[in-house]
């Protein structure tokens, strides 16, 4: 399992007044835990975790590119902070 982030990607574009990438980032979490699970996400595969076909059409590239952000953040080495050192 790929240690979780102490914080959200989308945290840091949404305030608690502003939630407009909250489906987005309820998304972005799906995502995470069928690539953790299976390797890969399909938009298809969304739908097993509650999400309809209408909500997958409008979230799925903000969640999706939300997901690879916070995967590759996750998967980084410690010490090194986007490809530079400390």
């Amino acid at each position: 399992m790929t240690p979780q982030p102490s914080f959200c990607v989308v945290d840091l574009i949404t305030s608690n007044d502003d939630r407009k990438f909250a489906p987005a980032g309820r998304m972005a979490a799906a995502i995470i835990e069928i690539v953790e699970e299976s390797g890969a996400c399909l938009p298809q595969d969304l739908n097993a975790k509650g999400f309809t076909p209408a909500e997958v059409a409008q979230h799925w590239h903000m969640a999706k590119a939300l997901a690879d952000v916070e995967l590759k953040l996750a998967q980084r080495k410690p010490g090194r902070i986007f490809g530079g050192r400390r």
